[in-house]
């Protein structure tokens, strides 16, 4: 095996996920739009040159929940660890132990991420250690690895917007090459949603083939 994608993805429980856009709709609503979330973008992957995909799901009684929502054709792999670092250390530690040359890791955030961009990481790889695709609040969409360079995970304020620049620090500290993906964004606050709601619409002007279906049934669109 020389490729593998790892989406990260949270049981979407009300109340659990996606809070911040309450109380712009309500802890149920939150819910079913994440699982749209979750559908599009496992529903999207099918382009993608990738041998392996797996999903690396929390917390660690729902891989039953991952199953009806994604069907058999994915792997799953509970996330372990104390924080997103120690979490996606141990996912591509469970990766690269399986055989994987190059894999990436991608979030649940937003259903319009074009696969392309997840190509581009893999192509990258055969070239350098490290791909990321940082997100406009600072964080990052994607990270890729090509070998065990776990140590870019360290010292890393998780959750904050200092997570991708402390990242690119870390990659320069340990002196290994880069490449950064195109920036693009997280559906997390009310104004994120309203954005998306705006993109999926130049979406179908433009035709493409990558609509994020069930996002845009929860949405009536």
């Amino acid at each position: 095996m020389s490729t593998s994608l790892i989406i990260f993805a949270k049981n979407p429980i009300s109340g659990k996920v996606k809070t911040r856009l309450t109380p712009y709709i309500n802890p149920t609503e939150a819910a079913e739009l994440y699982q749209a979330f979750i559908t599009d973008i496992v529903s999207n992957i099918h382009k993608l040159k990738c041998e392996q995909v797996t999903i690396a799901y929390t917390p660690s009684n729902a891989e039953a929940a991952f199953h009806s929502i994604c069907g058999q054709s994915v792997d799953y792999l509970p996330q372990k660890g104390d924080n997103l670092g120690e979490r996606m250390k141990n996912a591509f530690m469970y990766s690269f132990d399986k055989g994987s040359k190059r894999t990436v890791i991608i979030g649940t955030d937003s259903p319009t991420l074009p696969s392309s961009y997840i190509q581009k990481a893999f192509d990258a790889l055969k070239e350098v250690p490290v791909t990321v695709g940082p997100t406009f609040d600072g964080g990052y969409y994607l990270i890729g690895l090509s070998g065990q360079n776990y140590a870019i995970f360290d010292g890393i304020d998780w959750s904050t917007s200092k997570v991708f620049g402390q990242t690119l620090t870390r990659i320069q500290a340990i002196n290994k090459q880069l490449y950064v993906l195109p920036p693009w964004y997280d559906v997390d606050t009310p104004d994120n949603l309203e954005f998306l709601r705006s993109h999926i619409l130049s979406m179908k002007m433009s035709g493409t083939s990558e609509l994020p279906n069930k996002t845009m049934q929860f949405l009536k669109m």
